[in-house]
C-alpha cells in the first residue's frame, strides 16, 4: 500500500495537478502490479468514419494577422502567400478587429482557398473566435467573452498560446472553462504556436485532458500566428473532409477530424512531415494501430506519460506488460520533416 501511495505522489509532483480522472500505471516493472482503472469497453475518437484512402486533406492556418491590427501585410497578401504555399484554409484573426470582406471560397494563386472570418479576442486571455460575425467587445472576464461569442451563430472558440498567459491562468482555469462551455463552442487550444513559442503548452494540453476525459475532449491545434510573410509555414492543421465548404470545415473542427503539425519542434527539419495512411481500431483486442510513413518514432501518451512506442497501443492490460491506461490516449509521430499530433482518443 505504501508503494501505491508513493507512486501517486510521484505523479502528482511531476505534473503539478490532481490525477482525478487519469491514473495510468507506469511502464516500469516496479509498478506493474497496479491497475487503477477498470477495463475500457469503448474507444471514442474523431477518425471513426474516415476512409483515409478517399478523403480530402485540407491544410489550414487558423491564426493570421494583417495590417488591420499589427500585421505587416494586407489580408489579400497573406491569403495569397498561404495559397502559394499549398494551403486550403486561411482564417483572418486580427486583434479586436473583424475581417470586413465577404468570406468563403476564393480562387487565389491558381487554387481554391477557403477564407474564414475571425477575430482574436485580446481584452482577456487571447482567444480566436472563428466563423463569427461579431466584432470587438469590452469584456470583464474570459467567461463573459466566451459567453458573448458562443451565442453568435456558428462561432467556435480556441484558446491561443496559453503559455503567454501562464502567469495569470492555471491549468485548473482551463478545466473549469472547458467544463462550463459546450465542446461545439469552446473546441480546444493551440498546442503549438508559431515556431513552438511555448513548449510547455503540450504538457498543459495533457494536464487538461487528464482532468476532463472522458466527459468531453479538448482538441489541439497548431498555428503560425503569422504577422508577416517570414512567419508562414511553421505550424499548421490538416482537416479531413470531402465537404470543402465553410459548413464542412466547421464540422471537421467541431468534431476534431484533424491532425496538427509542426516543423519547429524538430531541429533543422528536412523532407516531408509524417503522413497517416490509416487509423485502425480493433474493438475485440481493444487496440489502436497507426499506419503511417515519413516518421522515425511514435509515442502514445496517457496522462502525459509515454505509455507505448509501438505503432499499436494496447488499451487494456498488455499481456507483456501489466498496465492500464487512463481515460484518453494520443499519439505523436516525429520524423525528419517535423511532428504530427493526433487528436485524443477517449477511453470509456
Amino acid at each position: 500500500m505504501a508503494m501505491k501511495k508513493h507512486f501517486l505522489l510521484l505523479l502528482t509532483i511531476s505534473f503539478g495537478f490532481s490525477l482525478a480522472n487519469c491514473t495510468p500505471d507506469a511502464l516500469s516493472d516496479e509498478y506493474a502490479q497496479f491497475s487503477f482503472m477498470p477495463p475500457v469497453t469503448q474507444i471514442v475518437h474523431p477518425y471513426n468514419d474516415i476512409d483515409f484512402s478517399n478523403i480530402q486533406r485540407l491544410k489550414a492556418n487558423l491564426h493570421t494577422h494583417t495590417r488591420i491590427s499589427d500585421g505587416k501585410q494586407t489580408a489579400d497578401e497573406m491569403i495569397r502567400a498561404y495559397a502559394e504555399r499549398g494551403y486550403d484554409i486561411v482564417a483572418i484573426t486580427d486583434h479586436e478587429n473583424l475581417y470586413a470582406k465577404n468570406t468563403g471560397l476564393e480562387q487565389v494563386a491558381g487554387r481554391e482557398v477557403l477564407v474564414v472570418r475571425g477575430i482574436e479576442i485580446t481584452m482577456t486571455h487571447h482567444m480566436n473566435a472563428i466563423f463569427t460575425n461579431r466584432g470587438n467587445g469590452n469584456f470583464l472576464t474570459v467567461e463573459s467573452a466566451i459567453s458573448s461569442y458562443a451565442d453568435n451563430s456558428n462561432c467556435v472558440l480556441i484558446f491561443n498560446h496559453p503559455g503567454r498567459h501562464s502567469w495569470m491562468y492555471s491549468f485548473g482555469f482551463y478545466v473549469d472553462m472547458y467544463s462550463k462551455f459546450s465542446a461545439e463552442k469552446l473546441v480546444g487550444m493551440e498546442v503549438v504556436n508559431s515556431q513552438d513559442e511555448y513548449p510547455p503548452d503540450k504538457d498543459l494540453w495533457h494536464k487538461i485532458l487528464s482532468n476532463i476525459s472522458p466527459s468531453r475532449t479538448v482538441f489541439g491545434y497548431a498555428n503560425d500566428d503569422a504577422h508577416s510573410y517570414n512567419e508562414i509555414g511553421y505550424s499548421f492543421n490538416e482537416f479531413l473532409t470531402n465537404d470543402f465548404t465553410e459548413e464542412g470545415v466547421r464540422k471537421a473542427i467541431v468534431n476534431g477530424v484533424s491532425f496538427f503539425y509542426s516543423k519547429a519542434t524538430v531541429p533543422m527539419p528536412m523532407g516531408p512531415t509524417p503522413f497517416v495512411h490509416d487509423v485502425i481500431i480493433d474493438p475485440e483486442a481493444m487496440t489502436i494501430t497507426v499506419d503511417a510513413e515519413f516518421f522515425d518514432t511514435i509515442e502514445w501518451r496517457s496522462c502525459g506519460i509515454v505509455v507505448s512506442k509501438s505503432n499499436t497501443v494496447v488499451i487494456n492490460k498488455n499481456p507483456e506488460r501489466d498496465y492500464n491506461l487512463g481515460r484518453y490516449v494520443q499519439f505523436t509521430l516525429t520524423g525528419k520533416g517535423g511532428q504530427l499530433f493526433s487528436q485524443p482518443f477517449l477511453l470509456i
